[in-house]
């Protein structure tokens, strides 16, 4: 019961705080390119933020996967970011537990702070116009 109160209050708090999504240009985790949000536009996005230390990201994983394989995730692009990771704690991590998607790095988590994020995991999913139409420290069951 107590972990089903700490859920419902963090997720009103991540529901409540509301804010306009800042661009961003985010290294890639195995540095093979920089990513910028504005070339996701056009297209939905779902973005993960995580980190390598956080169980409750790691239990997500396989419901971010089925998303990802799911006949809605043609019209949206996957990315996660870890929030304050080194990419050696990351390469690390990913040995373990496979992603599908492609991992950004916010070594500071300066855009963390900045998108409002102040509890991991976070799952935030933005429309063509990037707009947020979800966000949550769950992912949503379907792609909306």
């Amino acid at each position: 019961m107590k972990r089903i109160f700490i859920i419902m209050a963090m997720s009103l708090f991540v529901s409540a705080h509301a804010y306009t999504p800042k661009d961003f240009k985010l290294n890639s985790y195995d540095k093979t390119e920089d990513v910028e949000l504005k070339e996701f536009k056009g297209k939905k996005l779902l973005i993960n933020f995580w980190a390598t230390w956080c169980t409750s990201c790691i239990e997500e994983i396989p419901i971010l996967h089925k998303l990802k394989e799911s006949k809605n995730a043609k019209n949206y692009n996957f990315i996660a970011i870890s929030a304050g990771d080194s990419r050696k704690k990351i390469k690390k991590f990913i040995k373990r537990h496979k992603f599908n998607y492609k991992i950004l790095m916010d070594k500071d988590n300066s855009l963390s702070k900045s998108w409002g994020v102040e509890a991991l995991p976070v799952t935030i999913i933005l429309d063509e116009e990037q707009k947020v139409i979800y966000e949550g420290i769950r992912p949503p069951k379907a792609l909306p």
